[in-house]
């Protein structure tokens, strides 16, 4: 079965990001962009539901995923059953693009059944 994980994500990107990771964080995080036709190399895009990050939700959580990405901050809030490691995953290919100074808190991962959530640094290993 699984449960249900939230990952709250805020934190600043680089400037001059590749045009390709721009495509994906828009597609992931902005209303209205289509799927890049060509995913980065990592482990992340062959996940089965990499699409989920950003734009999915349940009821066991807030039940409606929020986003925004304009190019420099990024903000979100969804959940999905993290079968695959997903959520690591996507820090894991997000960690080089972000700017926020080491030891900052870019975030947290709440898992359905707990009762307290999983602070995210800049810096370190993400949760397993």
């Amino acid at each position: 079965m699984g449960t249900y994980t939230e990952l709250v994500i805020k934190c600043t990107i680089k400037d001059n990001v590749p045009e390709l990771v721009d495509n994906v964080l828009k597609f992931l995080f902005s209303e209205g962009f289509d799927k890049p036709a060509v995913l980065p190399e990592h482990e992340f895009f062959r996940s089965d539901r990499w699409e989920s990050i950003g734009r999915s939700c349940s009821c066991y959580h807030i039940p409606a995923p929020t986003s925004f990405y304009d190019g420099k901050y990024l903000f979100s809030r969804s959940d999905l059953k993290n079968y695959d490691g997903e959520i690591n995953l996507f820090l894991d290919w997000l960690k080089p693009y972000m700017s926020n100074p080491g030891g900052q808190l870019i975030g947290w991962i709440f898992l359905e059944q707990s009762r307290e959530p999983i602070f995210i640094y800049n810096e370190g290993e993400w949760v397993e």
